[in-house]
């Protein structure tokens, strides 16, 4: 494992990630190799890794296949590692699409009660899935598009606990 000197990576360029791409379906593996490095960089364990990348992956995904319907088209993704009142480490995940705006009304599949086969409209089991791992799931509508953020709060202290499931 890679051993990063104790920075203030809220304030360091070493705790954020910028990029822009069109999206296509192959660029999903760019994404996911952010993801990872912003993990990383913050000392999520690999199964927290993992769990993170697969939501992130899941909501580009849906922008490329919903949003845009399979058509190349402009994201922006900035992941960063802040620091909350409580001292907590979380890793968001910032998405700007052009897409045209989504009416996610009814897919907060996580708070409440689970959602049924019944319930659930196209992208509903990738939201379901996204909010079972994220801990903050927001869009906002925009003029030209949608704004998404993902919020991971960082386990402390639990590497090696759970890694088997």
């Amino acid at each position: 494992m890679v051993e990063f000197e104790v920075l203030d990576l809220e304030q360091s360029q070493v705790g954020k990630l910028k990029f822009e791409l069109i999206c296509q379906r192959d660029c999903v593996h760019v994404l996911h190799s952010m993801v990872e490095v912003i993990a990383l960089r913050a000392g999520l364990t690999d199964v927290e890794t993992n769990r993170v990348a697969l939501a992130v992956d899941e909501l580009f995904a849906n922008i490329t296949d919903h949003g845009y319907g399979d058509t190349p088209g402009r994201v922006q993704f900035e992941s960063k590692i802040h620091i909350n009142d409580d001292g907590m480490q979380e890793l968001h995940f910032m998405f700007r699409d052009y897409a045209p705006v989504v009416d996610i009304q009814g897919w907060d599949c996580g708070d409440t009660t689970p959602c049924s086969a019944a319930d659930i409209t196209p992208g509903g089991l990738g939201m379901q899935l996204i909010h079972s791992i994220m801990d903050v799931v927001e869009h906002v509508a925009l003029d030209d598009g949608n704004q998404w953020t993902l919020i991971y709060i960082c386990k402390q202290g639990t590497k090696g606990v759970g890694d088997e499931a």
